[in-house]
């Protein structure tokens, strides 16, 4: 890691730190009304179970008395100092600080990368996008930044605020052709439509291997990688009614569906998975969004975030048909040794490689 940082940010803010109780980090979770569901010690602890980490989560105390909780996993493979500090891995959401008050400030940043450094081979901090601007002028040197865009939906004024207002005429449209083309929605939250998800997902997987050229026992194997089969079933287990899965039907066949996760104040729609030749042209996806919208209005959440994706993709065109605004964030890296940009060549060869094999079809 760079030398220079801890004791640049050590000056900008007094504070103790210390291993996070897990009453206390609960309280402060509590506390925080804009809370993501990725930053509740429940997740964590599917984060744990799934991918076999180590909690090395961090509570800070400011000097003006507020109580700040970093969200964090170790993977140590050849001692502590080989081992990297990640809030959170991939695939598992945001994190970032957490504070009991709702007020995180760039000296607190600071204070992050300062009593992490020099505990891990690598540390990555991928915060809450609404805390963008703050983390970025906190930002020490010496860390990567990775540029990320985020959507979120704003539930302020209720649904009907939302379905008229921020909702595209179009997607209240389609919305309606799914109604009336017979798609049926239910939802659960005990763990039942697991494997109707799982099922659908995998058929998402091929999908997407076909549409970007991928040779299909690489994209499984690349997919039991990422979304290993006993993920979805944890988080179900251990988030308990905050992991709510959404399954769109047509003629009774499941056609798509929306895993939808809940924090104190704030809904995520987490994954989603579509059989194609089912959903057709039912707008079943919009549907979907629809129900977990207005439920998440219902448990009196303000926000409905919708997840990283490309600016520009048809992804992200899907979610700003309802009214989801992009958010500008970064994921922060400090390492000790530059392997990164290495990483990221090589990443950057195996995605030109494939795109010209798909150029030879």
């Amino acid at each position: 890691m760079t030398a220079g940082v801890a004791p640049t940010a050590r000056r900008r803010a007094q504070f103790t730190s210390g291993p996070a109780p897990l009453d206390m980090w609960e309280e402060v979770f509590a506390r925080a009304d804009r809370a993501l569901p990725s930053q509740a010690p429940t997740w964590l602890r599917c984060v744990c179970a799934v991918d076999g980490l180590e909690d090395a989560t961090r509570l800070y105390r400011t000097a003006d008395g507020r109580r700040l909780v970093l969200p964090l996993v170790r993977r140590s493979r050849l001692g502590r100092l080989a081992s990297t500090l990640d809030s959170l891995p991939t695939g598992w959401g945001p994190a970032g600080l957490l504070s009991d008050s709702g007020l995180i400030t760039p000296d607190d940043v600071a204070m992050v990368f300062a009593d992490l450094a020099g505990q891990a081979f690598r540390v990555t901090v991928r915060p809450d996008p609404a805390y963008a601007s703050i983390w970025d002028d906190g930002i020490p040197e010496g860390v990567t930044r990775q540029p990320l865009t985020a959507h979120t939906l704003s539930l302020e004024g209720g649904f009907d605020e939302v379905w008229r207002r921020r909702f595209r005429s179009d997607t209240r449209t389609r919305v309606r052709r799914a109604e009336r083309a017979g798609v049926t929605v239910e939802h659960d939250d005990t763990g039942r439509l697991v494997p109707v998800f799982q099922d659908l997902y995998a058929k998402s997987v091929d999908r997407w291997a076909r549409q970007e050229g991928q040779p299909l026992a690489l994209a499984r194997y690349r997919s039991r990688r990422r979304e290993p089969a006993g993920k979805l079933p944890t988080v179900a287990s251990v988030f308990g009614t905050r992991c709510r899965i959404y399954v769109a039907s047509v003629d009774e066949r499941p056609a798509a569906a929306i895993v939808v996760l809940h924090g104190t104040h704030t809904a995520a729609y987490w994954r989603g998975a579509m059989d194609d030749e089912v959903a057709g042209r039912t707008y079943a996806n919009y549907l979907l969004h629809r129900t977990a919208i207005e439920d998440a209005v219902t448990a009196g959440c303000t926000t409905y975030n919708m997840g990283d994706s490309a600016p520009g993709s048809p992804l992200a065109l899907f979610k700003s048909r309802f009214g989801a605004v992009e958010q500008n964030y970064a994921s922060y890296r400090l390492e000790r040794i530059g392997v990164t940009a290495a990483a990221d060549r090589l990443r950057g060869r195996i995605g030109t490689a494939l795109k010209r094999r798909r150029g030879r079809r």
